[in-house]
């Protein structure tokens, strides 16, 4: 009997293996799509210089990320609108949760005007945004240990690592970040884009905006394109 039950036990191993190394064969598969837009961050967040790399590896999920900011200086300027979806690394990067917020900013006599057009601020539509600890405190539970990922993501990192400097919070996510715009610039040949803005790129990848301007809806955006692109290749969720 006992024979019987280890081979048995055997047996359901040998059945199991082959969706193992199915499963094993496409983690392996999207490490190497978003490996062209993976850039390592020290300690505190900030991106490292490209001749400073580790070898991280985005981990099990990934914070598609969004900021609007009130002008382009990380210390003199503030985030403004944040939004965040989260998504897990599998085969078509099935969406989990999504949140966004506008941020109330403190120093809006500093603002840059033309970055207050974009985000489209006024003093009515942010009569009710929350303060930034409320709302990094937020995105730091959404994506706690998940991989950045984002549309040309310098300056939004630049303010990340600078919201939790201001904040006091340890840096919650993983220590390497994903660029889609890179990873679109890999896979999209110049016939198809003349142009990598986010909202050229989805346009011709057949996806709509969400409406309104907001960080969420670009994010959702970035997102949308991630998910095309890994259809292209052949990495999507469809049977």
């Amino acid at each position: 009997m006992a024979v019987m039950v280890a081979r048995g036990r055997r047996e359901r191993r040998s059945r199991c293996a082959p969706a193992t190394s199915v499963v094993s064969g496409i983690m392996e598969s999207l490490q190497t799509f978003l490996e062209p837009g993976r850039r390592a961050l020290a300690r505190d967040g900030t991106l490292l210089p490209r001749d400073e790399q580790h070898d991280a590896s985005p981990g099990a999920a990934l914070l598609v990320v969004d900021l609007e900011m009130s002008g382009p200086s990380p210390r003199e300027h503030e985030v403004i609108d944040v939004g965040g979806v989260l998504a897990t690394v599998g085969a078509g990067f099935p969406e989990q949760e999504s949140w966004g917020a506008r941020v109330r900013p403190l120093h809006i006599g500093t603002a840059n005007v033309g970055a207050l057009k974009v985000a489209g601020y006024s003093a009515r539509k942010w009569r009710d945004a929350v303060p930034l600890e409320e709302a990094f405190g937020r995105l730091a539970e959404l994506g706690e240990g998940a991989t950045i990922a984002g549309w040309g993501i310098g300056g939004d990192m630049a303010f990340l690592a600078e919201s939790a400097r201001r904040t006091g919070t340890p840096w919650p996510f993983a220590d390497v970040a994903i660029d889609v715009q890179l990873i679109a610039r890999r896979l999209l040949g110049r016939d198809e884009v003349d142009r990598f803005n986010l909202g050229h790129v989805a346009d011709r990848l057949g996806i709509g905006r969400l409406g309104e301007h907001t960080a969420l809806a670009d994010a959702y955006a970035t997102y949308d394109v991630l998910v095309k692109l890994a259809e292209r290749a052949g990495l999507g969720g469809g049977p």
